[in-house]
């Protein structure tokens, strides 16, 4: 009797522990300033409260707003997340796991691109012209694997957006005079230079050499090609690429720009010769989009910045046209974890330059990039008396005026190869070209 009792207290203790933490989350849910507005993790805005219309509120878009809203800028959201990824893991030993899928970044491209359209006619100005829109683009990915501590983004070619860079390309080689250098370079991500080509077709994963040569073999002879994946194949048991977030070090960048240098035919500052910044517990986007996997973030990276011998100092334009001062390699030892890679080059700025104070040349070279390029512009300084850096996802304008202008003689365009497969980027570029 006495047991049955204290089982009945115990459930009751239960219940009443559970309906005061549903009680106490009900309370903080409704607490609106304790709702972030923005993910530091996930480096985006995170949904606004929908502002409600006739339209809206008949066929039900108002009410699934609220619900995005409610869901996306719940309290402790993150954290939330985090511990539940560590309380999943106690559940066996788990060293290789796949997050998401390449169907599902087909269809958030289809669905992108349909807003686009869908905004296209919003796109003239009072005279007919076209203005160019920008809008801030969020890093996608298809499939991710996870082994032990390290994440891989699986790469899917997509022959209709890689063809339209290689025409954008070709097009801006066909636009600029004789004596302008186009070069191209085409980065694999790190899936394939670490893994196995078998394991990477058992993930479903397309051949990255192949399309890199792909595109390659599409280019005018007018352009010159930047092979880097050989390079960072031999020094593949170095380390290249994050293993939390989708881009390369410093590191990698460094054996990319050596190539450079030897189509150039000059010398690349040798390594040692660079003063450093070295900033730790740092976990990107392969964190974020494996919901916060506890292998990752029980394994932060290391980011290892480079400093330019003739100078750190630059301006960039950002999104909302405003000239700043700046650092090609910035102190970002009190950022978040999540913002380390931002003290390349000030992030990701429509427009950034770097006057070199130690050539007086009149050389000038400009870098299109996505955020790639980042780590990889700071290794030029130092050779140019100018270099010019534009992420061709938020440049307003067209470039051939930038390159008459400011008498650019080099052009290097760089892009991982899956951006170069994106059709949501792809065409960032193509209307910059003939802007």
């Amino acid at each position: 009797m006495r047991r049955k009792r204290r089982s009945t207290k115990v459930i009751k203790y239960k219940i009443y522990a559970f309906a005061a933490t549903l009680l106490l989350l009900t309370v903080a849910a409704l607490i609106i300033p304790l709702r972030p507005k923005e993910s530091e993790i996930e480096k985006r805005t995170l949904s606004k409260f929908p502002k409600p219309s006739l339209e809206t509120l008949w066929n039900g878009e108002f009410f699934e707003g609220v619900n995005l809203w409610y869901a996306d800028t719940f309290p402790f959201r993150e954290q939330f997340i985090a511990g539940n990824m560590e309380y999943r893991s106690l559940y066996g030993i788990q060293k290789k796991q796949i997050y998401g899928s390449m169907q599902a970044s087909a269809e958030v491209e289809e669905e992108q691109e349909e807003k686009e359209e869908e905004k296209e006619q919003d796109k003239t100005v009072k005279d007919g012209t076209k203005k160019r829109e920008i809008k801030q683009i969020q890093e996608q990915f298809g499939a991710v694997y996870v082994a032990e501590d390290t994440a891989f983004s699986l790469y899917g070619f997509n022959p209709e957006a890689v063809n339209e860079y290689i025409a954008a390309v070709n097009a801006l080689a066909g636009s600029v005079g004789e004596d302008v250098n186009i070069y191209d370079m085409i980065v694999p991500i790190s899936t394939g230079v670490y893994l196995d080509v078998e394991l990477q077709k058992e993930l479903g994963s397309s051949d990255q050499k192949e399309a890199i040569q792909y595109i390659y073999d599409g280019l005018e002879d007018k352009v010159k090609v930047v092979d880097v994946f050989a390079t960072l194949e031999d020094h593949n048991d170095e380390y290249l690429y994050f293993r939390t977030d989708h881009h390369w070090t410093a590191l990698g960048a460094y054996y990319a720009y050596c190539e450079f240098m030897k189509q150039k035919e000059m010398e690349p500052t040798p390594l040692e010769s660079y003063q450093t910044m070295v900033f730790d517990n740092f976990v990107g986007t392969m964190y974020s989009y494996c919901n916060q996997a506890s292998a990752l973030g029980s394994n932060p990276d290391t980011v290892t910045a480079y400093i330019p011998l003739a100078t750190n100092d630059m301006q960039f334009t950002n999104i909302d046209g405003e000239t700043m001062d700046y650092n090609v390699i910035a102190d970002v030892s009190t950022w978040a974890g999540s913002s380390k890679y931002n003290c390349f080059i000030g992030g990701d700025q429509p427009i950034g330059w770097v006057h070199n104070p130690a050539r007086a040349d009149g050389s000038a070279c400009l870098l299109i990039k996505e955020s790639f390029g980042n780590a990889f512009a700071p290794f030029l300084v130092d050779h140019y008396e100018y270099v010019y850096i534009v992420d061709y996802r938020y440049y307003p304008t067209g470039l051939l005026s930038l390159i008459q202008e400011k008498n650019i003689k080099d052009v290097l365009l760089l892009n991982n190869v899956s951006a170069a497969s994106a059709s949501t980027l792809v065409p960032n570029l193509t209307e910059i070209v003939s802007y």
